[in-house]
């Protein structure tokens, strides 16, 4: 036989396979996809605030009090790698985004001390609060089922844009803009 040989054949297809199966399940885990719950009502929730927020500023949020602002929700775990990709991105949309009435909120999901949350919130260099949904009730009825994942709330209450995994910075940017128009 000539070339590189049955065994080398062998190696060379399941590299490939292996390669593809990798593409397929990182594909599925960092690019955004929007979830069920777009042109539906924002459910309603009341976080305790555990990082990030001002010091003269409330000690829990209620989601529904936001009504009248558009809202983006940035769900996360403080072991979620593609979570830290997410922040970034955020708070550059922060910027753009700060002087129009839109408030920005990182939502922690797991069952950790509040230490903990704070630590993660510095480590990924959050610039807006981070809520702490510790019993999962906002992961629920948000149906968070992969990290991150981000929703834009409109003035209306209604959820205008969903993704999970590492959102499109221009994606985002125009739900957030069609969200303030």
């Amino acid at each position: 036989m000539t070339g590189i040989g049955r065994s080398g054949a062998r190696k060379w297809l399941q590299w490939v396979a292996g390669a593809a199966v990798f593409f397929v399940v990182y594909t599925l885990a960092t690019s955004a996809r929007q979830l069920p719950l777009v042109g539906e009502a924002a459910p309603d929730v009341t976080l305790p605030v555990a990082a990030g927020g001002p010091s003269d500023g409330p000690l829990e949020v209620r989601l529904s009090a936001l009504e009248g602002q558009v809202v983006v929700l940035d769900f996360w775990a403080s072991w979620c790698t593609a979570c830290r990709r997410t922040s970034p991105i955020l708070n550059a949309l922060k910027g753009e985004f700060g002087a129009e009435d839109v408030a920005f909120y990182a939502i922690n999901v797991e069952p950790i001390d509040r230490q903990r949350v704070q630590a993660a919130h510095i480590s990924f260099g959050t610039d807006f609060p981070t809520l702490h949904d510790r019993a999962g009730t906002a992961q629920r009825r948000y149906a968070v089922r992969t990290l991150p994942t981000v929703v834009v709330v409109g003035r209306d209450g209604m959820v205008k844009w969903a993704a999970s995994g590492v959102p499109s910075r221009s994606d985002l940017r125009s739900a957030i803009s069609g969200a303030v128009n």
